[in-house]
This record gives structure tokens, sequence and C-alpha cells, in this order.
């Protein structure tokens, strides 16, 4: 009885292992990633600088048509809208950010990829609450505005103050804002245990978002003065993202192999 060798082609094969990562890779970055997440973060700086710049400035302690058509007009719907859609341009910023900071394998997750977790969370219900607020904020106020214009009876302009402090408006706004705050903050504890460089990076805007309820209380130069800040801040979040190691390269910037 011969036996038959099995033939090159029938021989069982396994099939090959992937290459372990040389010392110090990381899974850096996609470039797409870093494009939009760098962009979400120059769009939300420009908008939010934008609401207090084009917002009219008018001299709100005495009722009075003035007054009324600064409320009525362009530039006052103008400027809220930059604000809510700047407010709302955080949530995929924070999310660019965590996908940056996620250079681990995603079953294991990266350094402050919870905190950055956590900033995409609060950021976006913070936004949606502040978003009612100041809904009522551009037409509601614009419309009793508009009725003072008509019938031009500044004394119209009394119920401003009755929609602004109503008191469950007023409960979700300060909400909102606090949740903003804190999303600030957990982006910077994120970007500071993620690695990003430089860390102090996230700083900045850290400070603009906690600052962002008490400066509704300042004048108007103070108001502007707080949204440079915050620009500055997404601005700088933009470019230590874009600093980002790019795919297929070590943590040193090299490339791998």
């Amino acid at each position: 009885m011969t036996r038959t060798t099995p033939s090159p082609a029938a021989r069982p094969t396994t099939p090959p292992t992937a290459p372990a990562p040389a010392p110090g890779t990381t899974h850096a970055p996609a470039r797409a990633t870093v494009a939009w997440t760098a962009t979400a973060a120059v769009a939300a700086g420009m908008l939010l600088l934008l609401f207090p710049v084009l917002r009219p400035w008018p001299d709100e302690s005495v009722p009075s048509l003035a007054l009324a058509q600064a409320f009525a007009s362009d530039r006052w719907v103008l400027a809220h809208l930059c604000g809510i859609a700047g407010l709302g341009l955080l949530a995929p910023t924070f999310l660019g950010l965590r996908s940056v900071l996620h250079r681990t394998p995603p079953a294991a997750g990266g350094p402050g990829s919870r905190a950055a977790t956590a900033a995409v969370v609060t950021s976006w219900s913070g936004a949606g609450l502040c978003a009612l607020y100041f809904g009522a904020e551009i037409f509601g106020i614009r419309t009793i505005a508009q009725a003072a214009l008509r019938d031009g009876d500044p004394a119209l302009l009394a119920d401003v103050d009755v929609l602004r402090e109503q008191p469950a408006a007023m409960a979700l706004f300060g909400l909102g804002l606090a949740l903003v705050a804190a999303a600030g903050i957990l982006a910077a504890v994120a970007a500071w245990r993620g690695g990003l460089r430089p860390r102090w990076s996230v700083v900045p805007l850290a400070a603009g978002l906690l600052l962002y309820l008490p400066q509704f209380f300042g004048t108007p130069a103070l108001r502007v003065g707080h949204g440079v800040l915050v620009a500055v801040g997404l601005l700088l979040v933009a470019w230590a993202v874009r600093r980002a190691p790019a795919p297929g390269t070590t943590t040193a910037g090299h490339p791998v192999g």
C-alpha cells in the first residue's frame, strides 16, 4: 500500500497574522476626521464671535422706540441664530476631538475618551436647552417690539422682561449654560489625559465656556471680549487637532516601519 503525499495546494494553510505594531505606534486619526473636527471648531468660534458683534446694543434701561427698533431688526435675529448655531457646533467639535484622542484599539478606549464622550453629551444637551431660550429671545421679543413700533407705544416693551424672566425659561437657560460650561471642562480634561499637544490648548475654550453665564451680566464691550476669548479658544483647538500625528506615524511623528 502506497501512501500518497498531499499536493501543496491541498495542504491546509493558516491565515497570515498581522504584524505587531511597532513600539510607540498609535492609531492616529484619519485625515478626514481631523479636517471636519477643525472645520467645526473654526465655524463654531466664528459664529460665537458674531453673536455679540452683530447683536444691537441699545440702552435697555428705558423703554423707547429706538429699543423696539433694535429688538425688531434683522441683526437681532441673525446674531441670535449665530449664537444657536455656534453652541450647536460644540458637540461635533468635541466628538471629533474624542476621535483624535482615541488612538488605542476601540475595545480598550483611549486616555481621556470617557471625558471626551461626556463633553459631547453635555455640550449637545446644553446647546439644546439654550436654543429654547434663544428662540424666545429671537421671535418672542421681536414680536413684542414689532407691536410697539406698530402702535407707537414703547410701554409694550415691558413684556420683554416678563418673557425673559419667566421662571421655567430661566431655569432651562441656566441649566443649559451650566452644561456647556461642564462640557468645556470635560474637553480640557480629555485633551490633557489624551495627550493632545500642547496640553493647554483646550484651556482657553474651557475658560470661555465656564464664563458664558456670568458674561451675560456684563457690558457690551465685555461680552464682545468674551466672544473673542471663545473664538480664540476654538481656533486653538482646531490648530492642536491639525497637529495630531498623521495616519501611519508614531507618536513622535515618524513613519512606521
